[in-house]
């Protein structure tokens, strides 16, 4: 059943077992200076009912010159992920790079 979810003050409509959300909490009004300590690796997992997951994380964690990486997983495959993406310090390109990801 789906359910709605809000991530980075967008509305996703997503079926569900899991989620971890440290990605909503970064300001992107602010410089990417100012928000350096918030960018790890592990800002948001999606875990679906259908056994993909949706990962995306700050690399290299803590370093300006990073980007975000969107990772789908499919049948538990860390190593070889589905599809991969990438966005800059830009917060309209990584909701619609997510929105990619999920599919």
């Amino acid at each position: 059943m789906m359910k709605k979810y809000n991530i980075l003050g967008t509305d996703f409509d997503l079926d569900l077992i899991n989620i971890f959300d440290e990605l909503s909490a970064i300001d992107f009004s602010q410089g990417i200076e100012s928000q350096i300590m918030a960018l790890d690796e592990d800002l948001l997992q999606l875990s679906f009912k259908s056994g993909v997951i949706v990962d995306v994380g700050w690399y290299p964690a803590f370093e300006k010159n990073g980007e975000f990486i969107i990772n789908r997983i499919a049948n538990g495959c860390w190593d070889a992920p589905e599809s991969k993406y990438s966005a800059g310090w830009n917060k309209n390109e990584l909701i619609s790079k997510i929105r990619t990801a999920i599919g």
